[in-house]
């Protein structure tokens, strides 16, 4: 089955018709802007600009470009008519959209995970607002010159009070996605340590724009009388966290909905105290945008011991089933499954049913008997690992021991819980669908989706943090092959530019720096907390001399395993080791490793899949068609029959489509950060990619803002 591509010009109406008789009325076209984060208030990533188009993409050229700083982030753009505002430099800049000439510049305003910006004006255009994350704090910018302004008497919102937390006990609690802006409201998610036992909770919540006011809360953990309180141990609320919509909402303008997707309570991986469904994690909310009451809610993950997070947003969109239109919202889960309801009722679009599913032996924890599995619609990614299919580029031990630690670990398909053996999870916590992977053509009912394919191996331990006395008998070269290995492999030789190598640790960074980034973590490497600050120096010295140590023979004896006893006061006792899984030659289940599908909603079917971008140093080798590694914040769809995309090949690339098929592609400085934009100004469409994240490794490249134009710049 191919997509017809006169289907998407149809979707370029400058109206948005109703999908039923008593629904809102006609508006302007919201799509022709990019206004907001990911485009539109619904998330669509979707532009119904037709400047860019099939017959003439291929003569893009960059028109211009904006150095966005040596720190890496992943901003998205907003362009408020012919002005462009950006995350650059650790601040905001205000861009000449046409021409990149910067026009102001504000300093020290914005956290480095910040994905990006909102603006809000005033009825009557008097006042505009820029609202900025800078964690812990929401700040508001004047949008014609950069000034600091205040809400009311306030000059910032700090987001750790309100939580019912001691504020001063809350560390990281910014929302990396922008809020959502209704009327004079601004709604907030969050991002906080979440993998921890003591995170915060994550409450969604709505200021007003201009005096700081806290309107409304939303409490994802339920407190006492209200709904979903009886899915978690008594006074859960004041001891467990997470829970938190820290990807993108998408606001349903005309209706007054706002619609969340939640993630795991903390702790991820172990759940002893926290027995129960555990409502509202891992579910979409339809919420009322300007009381916060629940309108319906469903749970994609109940008991939530995978880190299956919901991590790509809502999206907005109109099917036709059976003759009736219906205006549908979508959930994609890290678990490969696709589920669709009524935007409205939330009844679903396709059935559901519960299964029964694999369930924990570890003492103390009760994981769900049963799953929510879609009917219909085909999972969008591997849910399967075995040793007989894993990838064919990785080395023949590297192969053997990859084996064997599946033959160790449990492994009965979806859903197998996390053990003291280690489980095989597929897709993974780090797979399926992820934030900024999605884009829709919102009145023909298709989505497109950029798929991860990232198996894991989950394996509890022992929490309790190791003395300098049990990390020498432990051994370094085991606490690296525990801790470190699992990314960066067993000879240290790393996946770059994604995950780099360890080589010539030493000559990058000093102990200190090394000691900081093991404790604290930076960007996709988790701080590692239980290693004692003493032995530090004996880990860097020992990955000093990776590619000089043999490597142990895999054993493929399943080991004995004494099972800790736990009661309901242990039930923190235990973290995940190592759960990240990969070769040091790619992923380790075969290719492609991640993948751009194309879904027709209205006849509930996969119409077709392609590679999505390579692996560089793959293809140094000759080999293409891999899948690119983790792309995220990757997708936007345009009413000229186009997908536009940029993955950590460093590539941007335009799509058909119709049909999956490369029209059009160029190269980039750096890794992709945020979402690629487009947007016109005098009549002239230009694309934004966002080439602001990873190591710069070759002189006179940086990240940047690369923009481009059919002719490249003006004349």
């Amino acid at each position: 089955m191919q997509i017809r591509r006169v289907r998407f010009y149809a979707a370029a109406l400058v109206f948005l018709l109703s999908g039923c008789a008593d629904g809102p009325e006609p508006v302007a076209d919201k799509w022709a802007t990019w206004q907001s984060y990911a485009g539109s208030a619904d998330t669509s990533q979707y532009s119904s600009l037709t400047g860019i188009n099939v017959e003439n993409v291929t003569g893009l050229e960059v028109a211009w470009t904006f150095p966005s700083g040596e720190a890496a982030h992943r901003s998205t753009p907003i362009v408020i008519d012919d002005v462009m505002f950006v995350v650059a430099n650790g601040g905001v800049a205000a861009l000449n959209a046409a021409t990149g000439e910067q026009k102001w510049f504000s300093a020290d305003c914005v956290s480095p995970n910040a994905r990006g910006l909102v603006y809000w004006q005033s009825d009557d255009g008097s006042q505009q607002r820029l609202l900025v994350i800078r964690d812990p704090e929401l700040l508001a910018l004047d949008a014609r010159t950069g000034k600091r302004l205040a809400f009311g008497e306030r000059e910032s919102i700090d987001l750790r009070l309100n939580l019912g937390r001691d504020p001063e006990t809350i560390g990281r609690i910014a929302s990396m996605s922008p809020g959502r802006v209704h009327e004079n409201l601004i709604i907030l998610g969050s991002a906080m340590g979440d993998d921890a036992y003591d995170a915060a909770p994550g409450d969604i919540r709505a200021y007003d724009v201009l005096t700081g006011e806290m309107v409304w809360t939303f409490h994802t953990i339920p407190h006492p009388g209200e709904a979903g309180y009886e899915t978690w141990p008594p006074d859960a609320y004041k001891t467990i966290g997470a829970a938190n919509a820290w990807t993108a909402m998408s606001l349903d303008e005309e209706r007054g909905i706002i619609y969340a997707n939640t993630g795991a309570p903390s702790y991820h991986f172990h759940g002893g105290n926290r027995l129960g469904d555990n409502l509202f994690s891992n579910s979409l909310l339809a919420l009322n945008a300007s009381t916060g009451e629940r309108l319906w809610h469903f749970q994609a993950v109940h008991h939530d011991v995978w880190d299956y997070d919901i991590a790509m947003a809502p999206k907005l969109l109109t099917v036709e089933r059976g003759g009736q239109r219906i205006d549908a919202v979508t959930l994609a889960g890290k678990h490969g499954f696709l589920f669709v309801f009524d935007r409205v009722t939330g009844e679903p679009v396709f059935p559901i049913e519960e299964r029964a599913v694999p369930q924990t032996d570890v003492p103390g924890e009760q994981t769900s008997p049963t799953q929510p599995y879609p009917l219909v619609l085909p999972p969008f990614a591997n849910q399967t690992l075995s040793e007989d299919n894993l990838s064919p580029y990785a080395d023949p031990e590297e192969v053997a021991s990859l084996a064997s630690r599946i033959r160790q670990a449990r492994n009965e398909g979806l859903f197998t819980p996390p053990s003291f053996r280690g489980s095989v999870n597929a897709p993974g916590s780090r797979g399926g669908a992820q934030h900024g992977n999605g884009a829709v053509i919102p009145d023909a009912g298709l989505l497109f989706m950029a798929v991860i394919e990232s198996p894991t191996i989950p394996k509890l331990e022992l929490r309790n943090d190791l003395t300098a006395e049990q990390f020498l008998a432990a051994g370094v070269a085991a606490t690296y092959t525990a801790t470190c290995a699992p990314c960066h492999g067993a000879r240290g030789k790393g996946q770059p530019p994604l995950i780099p190598g360890l080589a010539g640790l030493s000559d990058r960074m000093s102990g200190t720096e090394f000691a900081s980034i093991v404790k604290q973590g930076r960007g996709r490497m988790p701080a590692v907390q239980n290693l004692p600050e003493t032995q530090l120096s004996a880990l860097m010295d020992h990955i000093g001399q990776l590619d000089r140590l043999a490597v142990a023979e895999p054993s493929d004896e399943v080991p004995e395993l004494e099972t800790p006893a736990m009661d309901v006061s242990d039930a923190q006792r235990y973290r995940s080791g190592y759960h990240h899984f990969f070769s040091d030659n790619g992923l380790v289940g075969p290719p492609p490793w991640s993948k751009l599908i194309a879904y027709d909603l209205n006849e509930g079917v996969i119409v077709w899949q392609k590679p999505y971008g390579d692996v560089p140093a793959l293809v140094k080798r000759g080999i293409t068609g891999t899948g690119s590694l983790f792309p995220t914040n990757s997708l936007m769809a345009t009413a000229s029959g186009l997908l536009f995309s940029a993955t950590n090949d460093r590539k941007i690339r335009a799509w058909d489509q119709a049909s999956g098929a490369v029209l059009w592609s160029a190269d980039l400085p750096a890794d992709p950060g945020g979402i690629p934009a487009t947007y016109t100004v005098d009549g002239r469409q230009y694309l934004v990619a966002t080439a602001t994240r990873g190591e710069i490794t070759s002189s006179g490249d940086q990240h940047a803002y690369v923009v481009y134009a059919v002719g490249g710049a003006a004349h």
